[in-house]
């Protein structure tokens, strides 16, 4: 079950604070990785509701298998934070309180960053590394996803297959919410993830569509990515939205009309060349449709998971599942 937890009251600090540790061991984090997870999870939530006058939290995880990295969300519509660095220190607090959290936060979490500012509230993100993810990392990433209204499960599903300079991204939306899209969004995972490292985009797509037969299939988008040679190739059945930047401007990927699971799909096929600044952002329907970014510039420096958050909390429609795809050429900008 992947939705927002409202942050309200005391009680659903706790609640947040179990959410993160059951996370984190479900991914195969240890336990003092995973204490670390439910502190900052912790002093995250506590924030919210006494800085923030309440808000929403959310835990999730992505990365290839094995390597999952870990991200908390937290977001609030209060005064936002007047004086970031100076409350990044330890002691530092606004309100009657031990004015530890951000500092334990930061101290904590592998990469912390925070989108806050007067009328806009605070978005924090909290990223959780796998311990062999540490040093090795060449650009960056993140995906979220959010379950349709009541739902126990996510109809989006999403996956990377990361094989030396090149890496494979996937969003997946099961056709409709509920149990049977999950499962058809769930099928096409398991199999990109079998075939994705030696197979092209349009068999990844064949093979996942073989998958997903029997169920009520989906639309899917791929995106490959060769940083050594500085391209990108792509290919997409259905209305996933997939947009690149490169030299400031955003260019919208054409889409094929589709459903992958009842018959051949012939995949929309493009390639672009990339550079070091280049940022890809993959959503489903169930994010309404981009078209501010190239104005966002703020906000297109910052980390993949603030990015990705953001996105989120600011263009969810709030009637599907919902999933985004942040990929970015080179890290950004964190604290």
């Amino acid at each position: 079950m992947i939705h927002w937890l409202n942050i309200r009251e005391l009680s659903s600090v706790a609640e947040a604070r179990r959410r993160a540790r059951r996370a984190a061991s479900r991914i195969g984090f240890n336990s003092v990785k995973t204490e670390h997870v439910a502190i900052v999870a912790t002093e995250m939530a506590q924030n919210i509701l006494r800085h923030g006058g309440g808000g929403r939290f959310l835990v999730d995880w992505f990365g290839p298998p094995g390597g999952q990295r870990l991200v908390l969300v937290g977001v609030d519509e209060g005064p936002g934070i007047a004086k970031l660095e100076l409350m990044l220190r330890d002691g530092r607090t606004t309100k009657n309180s031990p004015g530890t959290g951000l500092g334990a936060m930061l101290r904590l979490s592998d990469r912390l960053d925070i989108d806050t500012g007067r009328g806009k509230g605070t978005l924090v993100t909290a990223e959780f590394l796998p311990r062999q993810a540490k040093g090795t990392m060449r650009g960056h990433y993140a995906a979220l996803r959010l379950s349709y209204p009541g739902a126990r499960k996510c109809g989006d599903s999403v996956a990377i297959c990361d094989i030396g300079s090149v890496r494979t991204f996937m969003v997946c939306d099961g056709l409709g919410h509920g149990p049977e899209a999950a499962a058809a969004a769930e099928a096409a995972r398991e199999t990109f993830v079998d075939v994705a490292p030696e197979a092209g985009l349009q068999d990844i797509l064949d093979e996942m569509g073989e998958a997903m037969r029997g169920t009520r299939g989906g639309v899917a988008s791929l995106v490959r990515v060769d940083s050594e040679n500085r391209r990108l190739d792509y290919a997409g059945i259905g209305n996933i939205s997939t947009l690149v930047r490169r030299g400031g401007d955003f260019r919208r990927l054409a889409v094929r009309d589709g459903l992958l699971g009842s018959g051949r799909s012939k995949a929309h096929v493009e390639s672009h060349d990339v550079d070091e600044d280049t940022i890809v952002i993959m959503h489903s329907d169930g994010i309404n449709t981009l078209r501010d970014l190239a104005t966002r510039t703020s906000l297109l420096h910052r980390s993949a998971p603030l990015i990705a958050s953001r996105l989120l909390s600011d263009n969810l429609r709030g009637r599907d599942d919902a999933s985004v795809l942040v990929a970015r050429m080179k890290e950004g900008r964190a604290l």
